[in-house]
């Protein structure tokens, strides 16, 4: 302190201030029960800090994720449509041509046979329907013929004036 000086305890805070009990409070000595219950408010704080800071990583780290989920999707839209187009690619480049089917068809069909429908379905195998009086003998004409061997029966319905018979190309 020095002569003609005020006291700065007195001067610096207002008396029944904040900042007043606050420093007389650490000018104070502290006794061990205040220090005992200062560090179990600490180690009472130190879990619940660790579960807040858990809570708002897991909130950050869901918010990315989700945001990482829309980038991924049309991306994996696209990657999985263009597998589907190189395997039915694939699928139609294995089986022969629909012409050379075609021409197969009027070589080993009977006279009294005549092709209803003919087309190839998404998997690459050759459907037919083919109108005949004597399915018998239309199933046993194709089996004679090795590019048609593989075709069996689906289904047989009756038509006006013949049987329409329905066949489809194994799987290889």
């Amino acid at each position: 302190m020095e002569a003609g000086q005020p006291d700065r305890d007195t001067v610096s805070a207002p008396q029944g201030s904040l900042a007043a009990g606050l420093a007389a409070l650490l000018r104070t000595p502290p006794s061990t029960r205040e220090l005992a219950a200062a560090i179990a408010v600490l180690i009472a704080l130190g879990p619940l800090a660790t579960i807040a800071g858990a809570q708002l990583l897991t909130r950050q780290e869901r918010a990315e994720v989700t945001r990482l989920k829309a980038e991924r999707e049309p991306r994996l839209a696209a990657e999985l449509a263009a597998e589907r187009a190189r395997t039915e690619m694939a699928s139609t480049l294995r089986h022969q041509p629909l012409s050379s089917a075609l021409e197969a068809l009027a070589r080993g069909l009977p006279a009294d046979a005549s092709l209803v429908r003919v087309e190839r379905n998404a998997q690459g195998a050759l459907e037919i329907d083919v109108s005949t009086t004597d399915p018998d003998r239309l199933r046993a004409a194709l089996r004679r013929d090795p590019a048609l061997a593989r075709l069996r029966d689906t289904s047989q319905r009756q038509a006006d004036t013949a049987m329409i018979v329905s066949m489809r190309e194994e799987a290889r």
